[in-house]
C-alpha cells in the first residue's frame, strides 16, 4: 500500500505518538509531512518542514507506541528522501559516504589508525563484520567483540571496516549510493570466503544485511546475526564460559573504571559493592537494535547468567533513546547531548551501578553526555554519572579476557574534531576546552 494512503485509511491522529516523541509536540506534523511527500511544491515543503524534519532521532518509540504500527519515523524518512532527491545530498548525508573525501572515519583514520584485526582476508564459517564504527571510532567494540570469540575457541574470519562499508548510515540519512554500490559486493566477498554465518555489531550494519539487503540483492547465503545472538547461542552451546565475577571484579580499586578512561564516574560505587551481593547492571537499549529490529532478548539472556548480577530492567518497557541517532548528534549536538544525560538519570532512578550498551554510538553518546553536561554544570560532582561498557567489552572481561584499552575522552576528542572537520555549520561550545587540552591550535582555528 502506498504511504500516504497507509497514514489516510488507519492514522487515528490520537496523539499517541507525540505523547511519547522526544522531539514534535504537535500532532500537526503527520499531515504536514503527508503533504510533502505526496504534493510537493514550495507551499507543501515551506510547511512540512517548518517542524525541521532533522529534529527526528529515528527512535521508533513513536512507531510501538502507536496501535496501527505507524508514529512518526516512516514519513520523516520518507520525507528526507524526497528532499535530498530535490535538493541534492547536504554535508550530513556524506559523513559516512565510503566514497566521499567528507567522511568522518576517514578523517578519524589519518589521525589514529584503524583496527587491523588478526583474522582478516581468510576463510571461515564464521565472519565477523566490524563495520566502519568499530574499526576507526569505538574501537573498543571491534577489539573486545574478537576478544570474546577467541575465549569461545571460535575459528572466525574478519571482513576490514576500512575495505567493507554496509552503506547502512548513509542510506538512513537519505544518501542511498553507497549501499547501492557496496550491498552486493559485500555479499558476493562473504560468500567467496565460505561463510555460513555472518555476525555484525553495529545495529546498522545488522538493519543492512538483516533487512536492507535481502530486499535489493541477492545470494545471502547465510545467517546474520547481531553479536548479542551470536553470544547467546555460545552460551546455549557451552562455549561462553565466565571465570571472573564481576561484583568482584568492580571491587579493585580502580577496576571499577574501564581500562584507560578518564572520566569521572560514580565513585561511591566502589564503597557500594563492597557490601552488596549482586551487580545492578541497567543495559541501555539500542533503538535502531530493540525497536526497528527487535533484538533485546539475547543481550539480556546473556547479561542474566553471570554471575552475581541482575538486570534493573528485564524488559525494554520504558526505556529511551540515547540521542545519538537520526543526524541529530550532528545538527543539534546540544539536544542530543541533553537526551544522552536522560539514561544515566534513569539508571540511576533504578538504583544501577553500571550502564551497559550494545551499540557504539549509544556508547559514544552516554559517554559524552556524562562529561559534556558536569563540564556545564557549577553543581556537578562526582557522583552524578555511572561507568558504561559495551556489552562485548563486559562480556569479555567476564571470560576471563584482559579489559580492552581505551581512552574515552580521545573518543570524544577525535570524534568531535572530525564533525568539525567535516562539516561547516559544526558548532559545539563546550567541545572547545576538551579540544584544547588534546590540541590548543583547534580552539584557534
Amino acid at each position: 500500500m502506498d504511504l500516504i494512503q497507509l497514514y489516510t485509511d488507519q492514522c487515528r491522529m490520537c496523539g499517541l505518538c507525540i505523547n511519547v516523541c522526544p522531539s514534535y509536540d504537535t500532532i500537526g506534523v503527520i499531515p504536514a509531512l503527508c503533504a510533502y511527500i505526496s504534493e510537493g511544491g514550495d507551499a507543501e515543503e515551506r510547511k512540512a518542514l517548518e517542524y525541521d524534519i532533522r529534529l527526528c532521532y529515528t527512535c521508533n518509540i513513536c512507531t510501538v507506541t502507536c496501535p496501527e504500527g505507524l508514529g512518526i519515523r516512516k514519513l520523516i524518512s520518507a520525507s528526507r528522501e524526497k528532499r535530498t532527491k530535490i535538493s541534492g545530498l547536504s554535508e550530513e548525508q556524506t559523513l559516512a559516504d565510503p566514497f566521499s573525501d567528507n567522511n568522518i572515519y576517514k578523517k578519524i583514520g589519518e589521525w589514529e589508525k584503524p583496527v587491523e584485526f588478526k583474522n582478516e582476508g581468510r576463510k571461515s564459517e564464521v565472519v565477523y563484520f566490524p563495520g566502519c564504527a568499530a574499526s576507526c571510532m569505538n574501537k573498543v567494540v571491534g577489539k573486545s567483540t574478537v576478544r570474546v570469540l577467541n575465549a569461545a575457541g571460535i575459528d572466525y574470519t574478519v571482513m576490514s571496516g576500512i575495505e567493507y562499508c554496509c552503506g547502512s548510515v548513509s542510506a538512513g540519512a537519505g544518501n542511498t549510493v553507497p549501499l547501492e554500490k557496496l550491498g552486493q559486493r559485500n555479499i558476493d566477498e562473504i560468500n567467496a570466503r565460505g561463510s555460513k554465518v555472518l555476525i555484525t555489531t553495529c545495529p546498522g550494519c545488522y538493519r543492512a544485511f538483516k533487512m536492507l539487503y535481502p530486499q535489493k540483492f541477492e545470494n545471502l547465503n547465510f545467517e546474520v546475526l547481531q553479536t548479542s545472538e551470536y553470544f547467546a547461542r555460545l552460551l546455549e552451546e557451552g562455549k561462553l564460559n565466565f571465570k571472573k565475577d564481576m561484583i568482584e571484579y568492580t571491587k579493585l580499586n580502580d577496576n571499577v573504571l574501564p581500562l584507560g578512561a578518564t572520566l569521572r564516574v560514580d565513585l561511591s560505587l566502589r564503597e557500594r559493592s563492597k557490601t552488596k551481593n549482586k551487580l545492578r547492571i541497567f543495559y541501555q537499549d539500542p533503538c535502531h537494535l530493540t525497536r526497528a529490529l527487535g533484538v533485546h532478548k539475547d543481550p539480556r539472556k546473556v547479561l542474566s547468567a553471570l554471575p552475581n548480577t541482575e538486570l534493573v530492567n528485564p524488559t525494554p518497557d520504558g526505556s529511551i533513546c540515547c540521542g545519538f541517532g537520526g543526524g541529530v548528534r550532528i545538527n543539534f549536538p546540544t539536544r542530543s547531548i541533553d537526551q544522552a544525560s536522560c539514561v544515566h538519570e534513569l539508571a540511576k532512578s533504578l538504583d544501577s551501578d553500571i550502564i551497559i550498551t550494545n551499540c557504539g554510538g549509544c556508547m559514544k553518546n552516554i559517554i559524552e553526555g556524562s562529561y559534556m553536561m558536569k563540564k556545564e554544570s557549577e553543581s556537578a560532582n562526582e557522583n552524578e554519572s555511572l561507568p558504561v561498557y559495551d556489552l562485548a567489552e563486559f562480556i569479555s572481561i567476564a571470560c576471563g579476557s584482559e579489559p580492552t584499552e581505551r581512552d574515552d575522552l580521545k573518543l570524544i576528542y577525535l570524534s568531535n574534531k572530525s564533525l568539525c572537520e567535516c562539516l561547516t555549520h559544526y558548532d559545539y561550545k563546550p567541545f572547545e576546552e576538551l579540544a584544547a587540552e588534546y590540541d590548543p591550535d583547534l580552539k584557534k582555528n
